[in-house]
């Protein structure tokens, strides 16, 4: 399919609850970090702290950045608590969790304004050097925080499984490769 066709195939589904589906793949996700941290809270606690939880935490703060940002038009993932108690506390992640997913239901309820502009705030350069902001919006910063939960997941899963926690089939999977076997079967 060449760009003009893709483009024109997602400017149609854009108008037809782009935000709506958005915000859904984003709650679900979040629902898989969710149930990682329950399956965690019920006595894998040394497997949580040593290498899933610092991942959760990361992931978390990602979301939490965005969402509970303190300046409407700015984000700045960079400035986060890097909170350790979160990091073991699989109770705690799962609670700080699902308050991100009732924020989000709440902004598809609101039919928050998913376009409105933000500005990004990092540090760039291998050691943190450089500051810098780039344009953006909530909508793309959601397509980003989804992708780079799913990068974690990933990371996660064979932990998971060395540890004997069952995770969804596609708990770290990008949703292009689940969609690519999905048609290859």
């Amino acid at each position: 399919m060449d760009t003009a066709t893709r483009i024109e195939a997602a400017c149609e589904t854009a108008g037809t609850g782009q935000a709506a589906r958005l915000l859904r793949f984003n709650d679900e996700v979040l629902a898989q970090g969710e149930a990682l941290a329950l399956a965690y809270e019920s006595g894998r606690r040394l497997a949580f702290d040593a290498s899933i939880g610092p991942h959760l935490r990361h992931v978390i703060e990602h979301y939490e950045a965005l969402v509970l940002r303190p300046f409407a038009a700015e984000v700045d993932y960079d400035q986060r608590p890097r909170d350790r108690t979160l990091e073991r506390s699989p109770a705690l992640a799962r609670q700080r969790i699902a308050a991100l997913r009732a924020t989000l239901r709440g902004w598809a309820q609101a039919d928050l304004d998913l376009e409105e502009p933000l500005l990004v705030f990092t540090l760039g350069g291998v050691q943190g050097q450089w500051p810098m902001v780039s344009a953006s919006t909530i909508s793309r910063e959601l397509v980003f925080l989804a992708s780079h939960a799913v990068h974690h997941f990933a990371l996660l899963r064979g932990q998971c499984e060395h540890d004997g926690i069952a995770v969804d089939a596609h708990f770290g999977m990008a949703p292009a490769t689940v969609a690519h076997l999905q048609k290859s079967h």
